[in-house]
């Protein structure tokens, strides 16, 4: 099944994302690639959603932020945009002060988790607040170094007034924070394309596509479950799961509830299960930070392995 790369752009107000998005869809014109764009805005009208144009499919999240009351939404324009217009590229603008992990979080819906491939989160500073953080309030700068520490790539942005010492100090601050980052220095977000290197969050559809040298400190996991399983044996996993594991959510059918399909959500230890009447595929996403996925990928095989074991006992001996 093809994949859709997901390119998400994320950093704090003013610090140029929608002039680095219309720097990239210029680059991805001659691609010969199709795109589309999510835009997220708090307000309730988008004011920079008329700069992209109308050739490029388009889908508005207004009024709310992806990292807390538009995640349900975001997942059902990433399936509209996907089912809509199949494009090759999707690119998430965030708004300015969403977390890039919980946008990553809502994008690795169970419902298409298994048809997304992250390319890069980039994140942008203005490099003149960044020098002047010391006038904000600590939940501001814990987010500004929220947003640095979680990108593949940083881009210091708005850098023609600095002196070179500024410059330098800036480069250090961010390597501190995210010194596996790759890092560009630009006006006007001015970046291509090849700038912006593949990173290893993608989800891991496939245990033969694990990479274990990841370098970044949150990755994901995607196992897909091909039977029921026993809620005892989950929950009793559930119960030993280090507190490294920051989010579960996926699609999963229990031997107790005759096949019913439950939509299983775990934040940071408390699950929650909500029933389907749709029998979507079995996708479970798991988030954490330095996953061991080797081990969590051979644990969910087990527990399906203990159902199969179980229901093969059940069956009549042949003559």
């Amino acid at each position: 099944m093809a994949q859709v790369e997901v390119v998400i752009i994320s950093g704090f107000l003013g610090s140029g994302k929608t002039t680095l998005l219309q720097n990239l869809l210029m680059d991805e014109k001659g691609s010969g690639r199709k795109v589309a764009v999510l835009m997220n805005e708090l307000g309730e009208k988008s004011v920079d959603s008329d700069i992209i144009g109308d050739k490029v499919p388009l889908q508005e999240l207004l009024n709310g932020c992806i990292c807390c009351t538009a995640k349900d939404e975001l997942e059902i324009s990433l399936l509209t945009l996907f089912h809509m217009h199949q494009p090759d590229v999707i690119y998430i603008e965030a708004s300015g002060v969403a977390h890039p992990i919980e946008i990553l979080d809502a994008c690795l819906s169970p419902v298409i988790a298994d048809r997304i491939s992250i390319r890069s989160i980039i994140t942008t500073v203005d490099a003149d607040r960044w020098l002047q953080r010391s006038r904000n309030s600590p939940q501001l700068n814990r987010l500004y170094e929220e947003q640095v520490k979680h990108g593949d790539t940083l881009i210091i942005n708005k850098t023609i007034r600095l002196s070179k010492k500024e410059l330098q100090q800036i480069k250090a601050d961010l390597k501190s924070i995210n010194p596996g980052a790759t890092l560009h220095i630009t006006n006007f977000s001015n970046i291509s394309l090849s700038g912006i290197p593949y990173s290893n969050r993608n989800s891991i559809c496939e245990f033969e596509k694990l990479n274990v040298h990841q370098r970044l400190h949150i990755q994901s996991l995607t196992y897909t479950f091909t039977n029921e399983i026993k809620k005892t044996d989950f929950e009793n996993w559930l119960m030993k799961l280090p507190d490294t594991i920051h989010r579960i959510k996926g699609f999963v059918r229990f031997e107790e509830e005759k096949g019913k399909v439950n939509l299983f959500q775990y934040t940071y230890g408390v699950p929650s299960y909500y029933p389907q009447d749709i029998a979507f595929k079995n996708h479970f996403v798991v988030i954490g930070e330095n996953l061991d996925s080797r081990e969590v990928y051979s644990q969910l095989k087990d527990l399906e392995n203990k159902f199969n074991k179980k229901m093969s006992l059940k069956k009549p001996l042949s003559i």
